[in-house]
């Protein structure tokens, strides 16, 4: 460097002073002078500076990992936090990349920061801790997923699937939680995250969860129980086999069984070895039998073998039709067989058999004639039977039936002749089948009409005691009763009945007599109503006929007639008529031919009325006719509104249009309603196709009701009011859903999102609210603890428990607060004067506290000075002056009075004695009180003796107001 380099004056932030190039930084506008400054400068005040101005990340980033100054690295940590938070800027993921610190890392990726700045962050996690605190506490869902999903171990997984705040989140973890859960712990770990998870999706499918286990438990005992059951029937089984006789039978019951058995999964082992013992003794049983059967089997073998010829003889000798050689050749070889021995019965057996076929060979042939005489005769008897039964002739029946018998005995003399005439057999049995079913359905048809007769009486019987009983009928079914009740004795007294029927019968006769009297007082009053019919016709017709003349008198006057009102009274003489329609039968068709002039006149004068409803019954037709038109034309349009409420009208149209004629308002009226079907169908159809975007928009709203009313009651208020915001965001970006629904869901998402900005707005209420409620709860139960007759045993723990639960509450400011406080020393100080030796030994201990409280009174007042004064005859005025002076002097030579040292000590006693009585717990009452007082007195003194003495600057320091708990 030359002479004149070094002569030119040096930059402000190159001094050598510290001071100055502190004060030349907020000058300093070049960065790379700035990054040397904050990496290199040997003060750190000016490191600090520089850094504080550096936007460099990497700059910070050297700082924050190598400076020595550990504030300066958290400085420069803070930068990069601040650099990655900035959503703006640039750079902000090399920022978050630069970091180190857990905590910050952690700050980011929770942080609404950009995705790719929080997804660095996120990376650059491998504590399990931080990871597991990003998975509940992101704001941003796929951050917290992206945490989740790398968490391992199952405490983290556990608490992120508890505590999460994102649904999603939480759901993911319950299932890994699920995955490392070990074997038998799955109820346990379901039934704790039922309870404390915050998510209720978490919690809801934790809760189906535990309950498919319980099931699953439930259907395993079940089947347990069921297996045990079909052991015991299988053993049973298997047991019962021994006493069978049928080997076949034991077989497959062998083999089906222990298919059974070997379906069973998990048998027991006792019943597998009686099962087995059991299978065993059947197999045994199923030997010897075999065995056994085998044996006869033989015997009987060698028996046959031995009569076989004989049999085969005798066989031949039965086979034998009318061949009188054959049967003398069978003889003579039967005479050269060798006689059997041990079979003598069987021989003599088959001889008897072989002697019988002999003689019936020779009787067949003296048969033999005899049996075709007897099947002529059996065709001759057959078909007359056929001939019978195709008659209608009385004695039919008996003689097929003679007949059949005498068929019957040719028959069977045919058949045991070995010539049976089953052909003609079938046709006689056909003949007797037709004549059972003519006979059987003459008895039916008969017994029919029998049980139809005893009905009939029977519900005859069962209306005329109801009718009886009752005694409200009217006349016409009182007189048709009788009537009936008239017929049924008289066919009962031409028939023989059953005594049944008879009983009945008999309490008919005795029914019919109130009967008969009621049908007597009903034609009286039937009388005497149709004769106050009369008097009403008469009034009809007077008025029909008083009518009749005014419209007379109206016409021969050339007056005009109200015709339409004359019609409507017409009308009105007929719907009267019809009421009073019987009259006594002498005047009966008198009066009717008078109503039915009158009538007949007022319709020919009404005519020209008429007439003129016809027209303006055309008129509607043609303008309903131009309705349906308009309706047809509609029925296709897709214009759904606007052609519903086109319909709307026409149907109004159609409703204020009148009458039209009766022949043609149906066809119109069909041809309308079917236009309108038709596109109201068209539309209910189409409203079906969009229901389903309608219910998957209405799924959505619901989700973020759902989602709105957790976060509504949430506490984390700056991530809640941003969730509650984005749920805004995403309500608006959702379609609609049905107009019935609509208000209902945004009203019920409004009252979410209300009530959670009301409570924001109020957030600090709230938790001074929950808060207090929460030391209230506390008080309540020290109160309670306290109006207790008789102390638990474990009275001070309750109390100890309780205390440490109010001491790591919020602290609460307020009057209602200071009530509590109030109410809680009250209620500490009841329980420790009333069970003084639950507390022995405690800091609720009155009588050590009372001790400590002296102790402390006793030495703060020892620390109180008496001053004597000084009189003016001991020191002039000067002398104290000069004394002054001198010890000023000594002061600022030495750095203290001498005497300095002694308050400062006196002045440390009594803060050390304040926050000795803090600690103590204050049990109020008369004697504590005056301790108080005596303390507050003395610690006063002292305090002014160390500031007259000290003065303000000096130790003395004023009581810091302290916030008691």
């Amino acid at each position: 460097m030359g002479i004149l380099d070094r002569l030119k004056p040096q930059p402000r932030w190159k001094h050598s002073n510290p001071a100055v190039r502190l004060e030349a930084i907020p000058d300093l506008g070049d960065v790379i002078e700035l990054a040397t400054l904050a990496e290199h400068d040997p003060d750190a005040a000016v490191r600090a500076a520089a850094v504080a101005r550096v936007l460099d990340p990497v700059v910070l980033g050297r700082v924050a990992t190598g400076d020595s100054d550990q504030a300066l690295r958290d400085a420069a940590a803070d930068g990069l936090l601040a650099l990655a938070l900035d959503v703006s800027n640039p750079e902000a993921g090399i920022a978050a990349g630069l970091l180190t610190d857990v905590r910050r890392v952690s700050m980011i990726a929770k942080s609404t920061a950009a995705e790719d700045v929080r997804a660095i962050a996120l990376s650059g996690l491998s504590n399990e801790r931080a990871l597991g605190g990003v998975a509940r506490q992101a704001k941003v869902e796929s951050t917290a997923l992206a945490a989740a999903a790398r968490l391992e171990t199952a405490d983290e997984l556990l608490a992120t699937a508890l505590n999460s705040e994102h649904a999603t989140v939480a759901l993911a973890a319950f299932d890994r939680v699920l995955q490392q859960a070990q074997p038998g712990d799955d109820a346990g770990l379901l039934r704790t995250i039922a309870v404390r998870a915050q998510q209720k999706p978490v919690a809801r499918r934790a809760k189906a969860m535990l309950q498919a286990i319980e099931d699953a438990e439930q259907a395993r005992r079940d089947a347990d129980e069921e297996r045990r059951s079909q052991e015991v029937r299988l053993c049973t089984a298997a047991e019962s086999l021994a006493h069978l006789t049928d080997l076949d039978r034991i077989a497959a019951q062998i083999a089906s069984l222990r298919a059974d058995w070997d379906t069973l999964e998990g048998t027991d082992a006792a019943a597998t070895q009686r099962f087995d013992a059991a299978i065993d003794a059947a197999r045994l049983h199923l030997t010897r039998r075999r065995s056994e059967i085998a044996a006869a089997l033989e015997a009987a073998h060698r028996r046959d073998e031995a009569l076989a010829t004989r049999e085969e003889l005798c066989r031949r000798i039965e086979t034998i039709d009318d061949d009188l050689d054959q049967l003398l050749s069978l003889e003579q070889e039967w005479d050269r067989l060798a006689p059997l021995v041990g079979y003598e019965r069987e021989v003599q057996s088959i001889a008897k058999r072989f002697e019988a076929a002999g003689k019936a060979c020779r009787g067949r042939l003296a048969r033999e004639t005899a049996l075709r005489e007897a099947r002529s005769a059996l065709e001759a008897l057959v078909a007359e039977s056929e001939s019978l039964s195709t008659g209608e002739q009385d004695g039919a029946a008996d003689r097929c039936r003679a007949l059949a018998r005498e068929a019957r005995r040719l028959a069977a003399t045919l058949t045991e002749a070995s010539r049976p005439a089953s052909d003609l057999m079938d046709r006689l049995d056909a003949v007797a089948q037709s004549i059972d079913a003519r006979e059987a359905a003459a008895r039916a048809a008969a017994t029919k009409a029998r049980q139809n007769q005893h009905e009939k009486f029977e519900q005859l019987v069962a209306r005329v005691r109801r009718a009886a009983e009752v005694g409200e009928f009217t006349l016409r079914e009182g007189e048709r009763l009788l009537r009936d009740v008239a017929t049924a004795v008289e066919e009962a007294d031409q028939r023989e009945t059953p005594r049944k029927i008879g009983d009945a019968l008999e309490a008919l006769r005795l029914m019919q007599e109130p009967i008969t009297q009621r049908v007597k007082e009903l034609r009286d009053l039937d009388k005497w109503r149709r004769f106050g019919n009369a008097q009403r016709q008469e009034e009809i017709i007077a008025s029909a006929q008083a009518l009749v003349a005014s419209l007379t008198a109206e016409t021969e006057a050339g007056a005009p007639s109200d015709l339409a009102a004359a019609a409507e009274a017409l009308r009105e003489f007929q719907a009267q008529w019809q009421k009073v329609p019987d009259a006594p039968e002498k005047s009966a068709q008198r009066l009717w031919g008078q109503f039915k002039a009158a009538s007949d006149f007022i319709r020919d004068a009404c005519e020209v009325h008429f007439t003129q409803l016809r027209e303006e019954r055309r008129a509607n037709l043609s303008a309903k006719a131009e309705l349906v038109a308009q309706a047809e034309a509609l029925a296709d349009s897709t214009d759904w509104g606007s052609t519903a409420a086109r319909f709307q009208e026409l149907q109004k149209a159609w409703d204020d249009t009148g009458p039209v004629p009766r022949d043609s308002a149906r066809n119109l009226a069909l041809r309308f309603r079917a236009a309108c079907n038709t596109f109201f169908t068209r539309r209910r159809d189409d409203l079906s196709s969009k229901k389903a975007e309608w219910g998957a928009n209405m799924a959505g709203k619901e989700a973020l009701c759902e989602r709105a009313e957790q976060l509504a009651t949430s506490t984390e208020w700056d991530t809640a009011a941003d969730a509650m915001k984005q749920l805004q965001v995403e309500w608006k970006a959702i379609g609609p859903v049905q107009r019935a629904k609509s208000e209902a869901v945004w009203n019920r998402f409004r009252a979410a999102a209300d009530s959670f900005f009301e409570r924001y707005h109020k957030r600090h209420e709230v938790a001074e609210a929950a808060q207090l409620a929460e030391r209230q709860a506390l008080v309540v139960a020290l109160e309670g603890l306290a109006a207790l007759e008789e102390a638990p045993d474990d009275l001070a723990a309750q109390v100890q428990e309780l205390r440490t639960t109010i001491a790591s509450a919020p602290f609460v400011e307020g009057a209602a607060a200071t009530i509590l406080h109030k109410r809680w020393t009250t209620a500490l100080a009841a329980l420790a004067s009333q069970s003084p030796a639950a507390f022995a030994g405690t800091d609720l201990d009155f009588n050590a506290i009372r001790d400590r409280l002296e102790r402390l009174v006793a030495k703060v007042e020892s620390l109180v000075e008496e001053d004597t004064p000084v009189t003016a005859t001991e020191k002039s005025p000067t002398a104290l002056l000069a004394e002054r002076l001198r010890s000023a002097l000594e002061g600022n030579a030495l750095g203290a009075r001498p005497d300095e040292d002694k308050y400062r000590a006196a002045d440390k006693a009594v803060e050390d004695a304040q926050a000795a009585w803090q600690r103590l717990v204050w049990l109020p009452g008369q004697t504590t009180d005056e301790l108080k007082h005596r303390f507050e007195v003395a610690c006063g003194r002292v305090r002014a003796q160390v500031k007259r003495h000290v003065g303000s600057s000096g130790g003395a320091r004023e009581d810091s107001p302290r916030k008691r708990r």
